[in-house]
């Protein structure tokens, strides 16, 4: 995790909220599939693939950016944008995509600061063919005699946690905020059923550098420190002997 510092000074701004002036995304780059087109319309950044089974849609990604010039307040998770994943029959689905997201906001009332970043999301894939007899998820693909097809699977692989570091000046006050990217609220991923469509949102938060909980030590690190306070107390006796 990085983190880097930028000072600069803040004339009577109040600097307990963040806003966000533009949100973009763009996919990347992708692995496997058929016909992958990437595109942008009305905004939403879309990644559509493989040639449709019966007349109908492709398979694909979608990510509409979170309205710009939003406003937020200090310790509030907020939306940055929404991620879907439609499931369509297909013949051939990608087995991985990388989503590049781009923001820049501007703390309290500080528009002449504007701060723009860019991370980065890797989704693993799994296109399930429906004519097989069980699924990925082992559900099987015909019940009753019926098709009903299969369940696709969507995990993210990198799914970055990354945060800045703001020194504020304000008058002959310092503050630090931190602002962190923490990542798609979908866990360890999910199946999305065919013909039907999963969504995930992409959070931020602003808060006080203070009011974030420390990482804890692992338990090596406390074992070492451990050992070298004992190595002190043995000096420390062997000193007053």
């Amino acid at each position: 995790m990085a983190a880097f510092a930028v000072v600069f000074a803040a004339v009577s701004a109040n600097a307990s909220t963040l806003t966000l002036t533009n949100v973009a995304g763009n996919w990347s780059s992708w692995t496997g599939g058929v016909s992958v087109t990437p595109s942008t319309r009305d905004e939403v950044s879309e990644l559509r693939w493989g040639t449709p089974r019966f007349v109908g849609k492709q398979s694909g990604y979608d990510f509409k950016p979170a309205e710009a010039s939003s406003t937020h307040q200090e310790d509030e998770t907020f939306a940055l944008g929404l991620f879907t994943h439609h499931n369509f029959p297909i013949d051939v689905g990608i087995t991985s995509a990388t989503l590049d997201v781009t923001f820049s906001f501007y703390l309290g009332e500080d528009t002449d600061n504007i701060y723009t970043r860019t991370s980065q999301f890797v989704f693993s894939h799994i296109e399930t063919p429906n004519m097989v007899r069980v699924c990925s998820n082992g559900k099987r693909s015909r019940v009753n005699g019926v098709q009903v097809g299969c369940e696709d699977r969507v995990t993210p692989v990198t799914n970055p946690s990354k945060s800045e570091v703001f020194t504020v000046v304000e008058g002959n006050k310092t503050h630090k905020y931190m602002f962190d990217v923490t990542g798609f609220d979908i866990g360890d991923g999910f199946w999305t059923v065919e013909n039907q469509k999963n969504t995930a949102t992409l959070q931020g938060r602003f808060t006080y550098e203070e009011n974030v909980a420390p990482i804890p030590l692992p338990a090596a690190g406390w074992m070492l420190l451990a050992g070298l306070g004992g190595i002190g107390a043995v000096a420390r006796r062997r000193r007053n002997s």
